[in-house]
């Protein structure tokens, strides 16, 4: 029998590899197995509905007639991505937490796990809108100062200016982006694990991401790697099929589509893993949960 993984040990980056993947190895059935549930209804929506988004998107490089079908299911793309997101990360979770209080099995199913997942999917929608909503007005005020510069390029002013700013704004935004990605990666495990609020959760996620921001920003580089090997697997025959076929969509776009979106399904939880074990051993190292927790235990003998 596998022996018990402990969560709360300061460990190398390629420690915290290890361990995630232990934990992968060990838990594979019942994380996939409730996974599944919502995830493979989820990726068939989503496999339907991206072969109507690119069907769209090339036929008549988007006529008046084809524009309001666009438009419909790109939102509608959207909407049921954002939904897979929430469910993918909150249910991953869940099955993180029950194994940290020594009740999952391979029995474990939706009826144990539901209350876990239902209460982290709601910290999990308002700490996605908290951290959106900056980068939505980030972009607002960059599409008021792009229109209004616009306006003078337009009544004569040179358009290497226009052009210049427009490069600043993606070097700006990249920047930020660079800045705060590892924070990003730790902004839901505060409230998950420790039962923070979501604003508690984000801040203690921004202390952490810029405390520890070089071994993060490693451990993303070292997942994007694993990300991008899993979607060409998955997304290659999608592509081949879409490039065969010249916009129309067919039965092999279907199938290819939903199997693209299934890697997708198959890929998330393995990206939680990787970073809750990067946060466990982050917040070991910082404050010594384990042995405060082994204090507390002693206390109450």
């Amino acid at each position: 029998m596998s022996s018990r993984i402990e969560f709360y040990k300061s460990r190398s980056i390629g420690d915290r590899f290890s361990v995630a993947f232990d934990f992968l190895k060990q838990n594979w059935k019942p994380l996939y197995k409730n996974v599944l549930i919502g995830g493979l209804p989820l990726a068939i929506a989503m496999g339907y509905l991206i072969t109507q988004v690119s069907g769209s998107r090339t036929i008549g490089s988007l006529s008046p007639i084809d524009l309001p079908h666009f438009i419909f299911f790109y939102v509608l793309l959207l909407l049921v991505s954002f939904v897979n997101s929430i469910y993918l990360y909150s249910m991953s979770a869940s099955v993180l937490h029950w194994y940290e209080r020594n009740r999952l099995t391979e029995a474990t199913g939706w009826n144990e796990l539901k209350d876990t997942f239902f209460r982290f999917a709601g910290k999990t929608t308002v700490i996605t809108i908290l951290v959106i909503i900056p980068f939505i007005l980030l972009f607002a005020i960059f599409a008021f100062i792009l229109g209004f510069v616009s306006s003078f390029s337009i009544s004569g002013m040179q358009h290497g200016g226009f052009f210049v700013l427009i490069a600043l704004f993606i070097l700006f935004f990249l920047g930020i982006i660079i800045a705060i990605a590892p924070s990003l990666t730790m902004q839901y495990f505060p409230a998950y694990f420790s039962g923070k609020t979501s604003i508690e959760s984000i801040k203690i996620a921004f202390v952490l991401g810029f405390k520890n921001w070089g071994s993060l920003f490693v451990a993303i580089i070292l997942t994007i790697i694993v990300l991008i090997i899993f979607s060409f697997v998955f997304s290659l025959p999608y592509q081949v099929v879409s490039l065969f076929s010249m916009g129309r969509v067919t039965i092999f776009s279907y199938i290819f589509a939903i199997l693209s979106a299934i890697g997708t399904m198959l890929i998330y939880p393995i990206i939680v893993v990787i970073f809750a074990f990067q946060y466990f051993s982050i917040v070991e190292k910082d404050e010594g949960v384990s042995l405060q927790s082994q204090l507390n235990d002693f206390e109450n003998l």
